[in-house]
């Protein structure tokens, strides 16, 4: 058993402490939670690409803070609908849809007479923004409106000014970066220690997962990464999380490479490949002059001879292909500048086997 405590690595898990969002939450709280506490209401457009943090960030702050009312603008067609539900939630049911929105923001000042100011977050509004420009002017502009102090935040993946056309009022924004390797690790770290068995994972492994998870930026990705690797060494009844285990995770998330593409390189390419999957059996990286050595062997098996320089080409139209990464690092102290070549996105151990059986047919 490798997971003993499965919540920390659901994705919709919010920590006591959110890693890496102290500067945004700061800013949410001097922008809309301390002015609704001296009866000021705003509205603030939160943005940025999927995984870094947006929801979670509210959902952190919604739990020492009951006036937060979240909803996911998905669920709706437009900003009346929405708001209809959010009053009916809050213990105003509407007779009939369709109310006006003057009754809908009169039914939200009562609710407020008892409840105290809100914070309306829409989760998920780019269609809203994009299809209901009137019902987005209501909401923003409810203070002077309709005299109700009903504060605002909208979350979107885009930038959510290119949507806006009319004048909105005072409209806060706060940007959420992508996450970097050395952010992913220590999420993925802090999850791991509070989930997963102790010795079941090793630096080397998290550094692996951080590594894949940083072309996205992505915490939600990593978070998923490092749950599905953490049950398939479980389901090969395997004590620790291995390299196969991370790139067969991949290839559930992410699948790439596929029979077709294998089918369409030649042998010499298909041998090259080999001899990387071969190199990588225990290892996350290679270097090229291994893949040559390697190479050497393996051709020899197949009746084939390939030179330095093919190796460099084909290493290179691989690459081209996606199907593996090449990284250049330096060694330091004027050593030079190597290639290493890894392969992150498919159990080199299948991806092996179908090599070899491709292979057995030419």
């Amino acid at each position: 058993m490798i997971v003993l405590n499965p919540p920390p690595l659901d994705t919709s898990f919010v920590p006591e402490k959110l890693l890496f969002r102290e500067n945004e939450i700061n800013k949410l709280m001097a922008s809309i939670i301390v002015p609704l506490k001296n009866n000021i209401s705003g509205n603030v457009m939160i943005y940025g690409h999927s995984g870094t943090g947006k929801t979670a960030t509210i959902k952190y702050l919604m739990k020492e803070n009951p006036s937060i009312i979240y909803e996911n603008g998905l669920s709706f067609s437009s900003v009346r609908q929405l708001l209809e539900h959010t009053i009916t939630r809050l213990g105003k049911p509407t007779a009939f849809s369709g109310i006006s929105m003057e009754n809908i923001f009169m039914s939200m000042n009562s609710i407020m007479k008892l409840r105290g100011n809100m914070v309306l977050v829409i989760d998920e509004a780019t269609n809203l923004l994009k299809n209901d420009s009137d019902g987005m002017y209501n909401i923003f502009r409810n203070n002077e409106i309709y005299n109700t102090h009903l504060s605002v935040v909208l979350i979107t993946m885009d930038y959510p000014f290119a949507y806006l056309g009319k004048n909105y009022g005072t409209l806060s924004e706060i940007k959420f970066s992508k996450y970097n390797e050395g952010e992913l690790f220590n999420i993925i770290r802090e999850r791991s220690i509070r989930a997963l068995k102790p010795g079941s994972y090793t630096d080397e492994i998290l550094q692996f997962i951080s590594s894949i998870s940083s072309e996205f930026g992505s915490a939600r990705f990593a978070i998923e990464l490092l749950q599905k690797s953490a049950y398939l060494a479980e389901y090969r009844l395997s004590d620790i999380i291995e390299n196969d285990d991370v790139r067969s995770a991949v290839s559930l998330i992410n699948p790439y490479i596929t029979e077709s593409k294998l089918s369409g390189l030649n042998k010499k390419e298909l041998i090259i490949l080999f001899s990387i999957c071969s190199n990588l059996r225990n290892e996350l990286k290679t270097s090229v002059s291994d893949i040559y050595t390697e190479a050497s062997i393996i051709s020899n098996t197949y009746h084939d001879n390939i030179s330095r320089k093919e190796v460099y080409e084909i290493i290179n139209k691989l690459e081209i292909l996606g199907i593996i990464n090449g990284n250049i690092k330096s060694e330091g102290n004027k050593k030079g500048v190597y290639k290493f070549i890894s392969i992150d996105d498919v159990p080199v151990s299948i991806l092996g086997r179908k090599i070899e059986n491709l292979l057995s047919r030419m």
